[in-house]
């Protein structure tokens, strides 16, 4: 049987729950008692399965002035533990086919001296100024607001704007009096996965302080490598040890596979969900992925896939680039998927300027998600993994091996195997396009980085990949000659590249389109 040396609280939401079954939590109150202290009106952007609603779920019992469960942690003996009404209200379990309003009656609950003691179905009307003033008043004290996921309903209607605008409208009347009873609050906390700055609560809350790029609150959610190291550093060796790798390289891996989220500091993160699962489940695994894109953002994306392509392309060209005004979601028409992908945690920051975010794929696990997705809109979910898998390393041994047959062999496989199910007709509009996406995709399956598209004055290689002093350029043609792309190459880019590299390899690529007939020509020069 295998020695689990910490019990990991996979999907453990409720942090009482967490403390009577003896959950491993790694302590993050110094962070909380920082924004209770110097904040009492947060906003707080983070993707799914970060911890979210665990952190409300400590500071609930930090305003209930539960000490007992803090013993041996940060705030323990920093904090006075008087007890306060709490309100918590948690959209995460809502989806398009609830009434909005029946949800929040039944999810919307007050807890006071660690009773539940109303829910918003108690009350008469449902705006949260009216309870938070019926709740300071009947108990006297002021009142702890914490609000979960806010965002998701009006996420889950991203394809129906009158329906989402209808919610946003609902929404504005629900938050509208919370300003006139400031008195009354103690603490106003609410989470999300974006920020939507048309949502009456921000304009009404102008002392809500967005705090997600926050670098002194940074870590208060997911895990730091420092963090990591310190807490399963005898786990991490064992599981090292059984896959038969040194310490430092299996670090080197999981950092590559998990680390990478940026909010705000030079300390990058992990997803808390990866950890704890590969620390149980003693493998590397895509366990964050495996759960998929996020049901509302999938919706809306289906109905422009090639977006998606872009946003691969840019991020491998190292040219995905958004205005830091347009990093939160302002207006729901024409949504940049870009900007859906960043908020759910595909994407992250690479570098900031003092007028946009360079964006890119945290680690290894997002960017084989986001491929996956790809293929999955792209094909219809008509792939097999394991023989893109196989495509993709004898296409690109081929191509750093500068053996002709083996590519032509994997491009063929590619076409005539791998897409064999995709309807004969689904290339027509642009073949040499679909060929060179199609390729690309196979290529970036390996982790192999190139740019595509690159432009010189005289025109646009269709893909080259920088290998130290070499580089490997691709043309490609569709009912043509593969002696036609080595021209091109020639005549075109050949002398631009020689400034920057001692070896050029050349490969041309023509797929002739025949019934019945294979053709795919392949020259390497």
């Amino acid at each position: 049987m295998k020695k689990i040396k910490k019990k990991l609280p996979i999907g453990t939401q409720n942090f009482e729950v967490l403390k009577q079954y003896n959950e491993f939590y790694l302590d993050k109150t110094r962070q909380i008692l920082e924004i209770i202290m110097l904040n009492r009106y947060s906003f707080l952007s983070r993707p799914r399965r970060f911890g979210k609603s665990l952190t409300l779920s400590v500071m609930k019992n930090i305003f209930l002035g539960k000490k007992d469960l803090f013993k041996d942690l940060y705030i323990y003996d920093k904090w006075n533990f008087e007890a306060h009404p709490v309100i918590t209200l948690s959209l995460a379990g809502y989806s398009k086919e609830d009434d909005l309003a029946m949800y929040i009656k039944n999810q919307g609950q007050i807890f006071y001296n660690d009773n539940q003691i109303k829910k918003f179905y108690d009350f008469e009307q449902l705006n949260l100024g009216e309870i938070i003033e019926n709740i300071s008043n009947e108990t006297n004290m002021q009142v702890v607001c914490l609000i979960d996921e806010y965002d998701k309903p009006i996420l889950s209607h991203l394809n129906n704007l009158d329906k989402a605008e209808e919610i946003r409208n609902f929404f504005s009347a629900f938050y509208a009096l919370i300003k006139d009873n400031d008195r009354h609050i103690r603490f106003f906390f609410i989470t999300g996965l974006t920020k939507l700055m048309k949502m009456n609560i921000f304009s009404s809350l102008n002392n809500l302080e967005d705090i997600s790029f926050d670098e002194d609150t940074s870590d208060l959610m997911g895990y730091t490598q420092k963090e990591v190291e310190d807490n399963f550093s005898e786990e991490l060796q064992e599981i090292a040890q059984k896959c038969n790798k040194e310490y430092d390289q299996f670090l080197k891996e999981v950092k590559n596979e998990y680390n990478g989220y940026n909010f705000g500091s030079r300390n990058l993160l992990y997803n808390p969900w990866d950890i704890n699962n590969l620390i149980k489940k003693r493998k590397i695994k895509s366990y964050w992925a495996d759960s998929g894109i996020p049901g509302a953002i999938n919706d809306y994306i289906k109905a422009s896939p090639v977006d998606i392509q872009r946003i691969i392309d840019s991020v491998r060209e190292d040219t995905l680039k958004i205005k830091e005004m347009h990093i939160r979601v302002n207006n729901l028409v024409n949504l940049r998927p870009e900007v859906l992908f960043f908020n759910a945690g595909y994407l992250t920051v690479k570098e900031e300027t003092s007028s946009y975010y360079k964006l890119k794929f945290p680690n290894n696990e997002t960017e084989k998600v986001v491929m996956d997705y790809f293929l999955d809109l792209t094909l219809n979910k008509k792939f097999d993994i394991d023989n893109w898998e196989k495509v993709s390393d004898k296409i690109v041994s081929g191509i750093l091996n500068k053996d002709q047959q083996c590519i032509q062999q994997g491009v063929e496989e590619l076409i005539y195997d791998v897409l064999a199910d995709i309807p004969y007709d689904w290339a027509n509009k642009n073949p040499e396009g679909w060929l060179k996406s199609m390729i690309g995709v196979a290529i970036r399956m390996n982790n192999i980085y190139f740019i595509s598209e690159n432009q010189n004055i005289i025109g646009r290689t269709d893909m080259h990949i920088p290998k130290d002093d070499c580089v490997y350029v691709l043309e490609f043609k569709a009912n043509a000659k593969a002696t036609d792309a080595i021209n091109q190459i020639e005549e075109k880019f050949e002398q631009v590249y020689k400034k920057f590299f001692k070896e050029i390899v050349k490969i041309g690529i023509n797929w002739t389109r025949k019934e019945g007939k294979k053709s795919v020509e392949v020259i390497v020069k």
